[in-house]
């Protein structure tokens, strides 16, 4: 018996419209694979940033604001990308928070996903090296396939 190539997908959003063009891609495929959809998206939080940032700027967070953070996200979700998911289509929803990178590779690896699928924004000289790369820090560290994808101009 034949297995699907990728039965899994999952898709990171920061609302981007870099994120938005690579929820295009994800669907599409997971479409032609028949496959579900796990939408991932972190809020992030200095608290789980790495060391040198907390260190810097400790930061506690009030747990209703958190919530409502969450809950912002979720809507946004729902209205950005669920409501263009084909009927039918098994999808999941997963809104956390933490350190992007941690968190996308940590839910990759629980969620059985096959293809992680992500915008890159393309930085490039001083911001890359100041701000760094979710999606080239997942790349390196994940244990399955990751598709970036780059915003095209019109």
């Amino acid at each position: 018996m034949e297995s699907k190539l990728f039965s899994k997908i999952g898709f990171c959003t920061d609302f981007s419209e870099n994120a938005d063009q690579a929820f295009v891609v994800a669907r599409d495929m997971a479409v032609k694979f028949g496959a579900s959809l796990e939408i991932i998206h972190i809020t992030v939080s200095l608290a789980h940033s790495p060391p040198v940032h907390s260190t810097y700027m400790p930061v506690e967070y009030d747990p209703e604001f958190v919530e409502e953070v969450s809950r912002a996200a979720l809507a946004s979700i729902e209205e950005k990308y669920v409501k263009r998911l084909p009927e039918g289509m098994g999808y999941n929803v997963n809104v956390v928070s933490g350190y992007g990178p941690t968190e996308i590779l940590r839910l990759a690896e629980e969620k059985g996903i096959d293809l992680l699928v992500m915008g890159s924004h393309g930085l490039t000289g001083i911001a890359h090296v100041l701000f760094g790369s979710t999606a080239e820090r997942v790349v390196r560290k994940a244990g399955c396939s990751v598709l970036t994808v780059r915003l095209q101009k019109s």
